[in-house]
């Protein structure tokens, strides 16, 4: 299962962490990992490429994190949650067709 969880730091969103496999297919043919994979580095790329936001991100076999920065300017939090809204509407679109792959959380730092 691929656990989605969103850190959050006085309700808004300053990071996120996605980890595990769907197990939905053999290693490198898994559709759901794909489309997971695919949605987050997007989300990695809006929040970087184009809110400018110099986010620390880590990616790893099975896992990737991404984490504001904690002196980020309020009109780049504001637009860099935005991109965090989508991206959630995107996983939880491939959890409606693959409802036993993925699992959100919400982290309070």
């Amino acid at each position: 299962m691929i656990t989605v969880t969103v850190i959050r730091e006085n309700g808004s969103p300053v990071g996120f962490d996605v980890s595990g496999h769907a197990n939905m297919g053999e290693y490198g043919e898994d559709l759901v990992c794909a489309a997971v994979s695919a949605v987050v580095q997007t989300a990695i790329l809006g929040i970087t490429e184009i809110c400018r936001i110099s986010a620390g991100v880590s990616i790893e076999e099975g896992r990737t994190t991404c984490i504001l920065p904690k002196d980020a300017a309020q009109d780049a939090l504001d637009r860099a949650a935005i991109v965090f809204d989508t991206m959630l509407a995107g996983l939880r679109s491939i959890q409606a067709s693959y409802p036993k792959t993925l699992k959100f959380r919400n982290k309070e730092v």
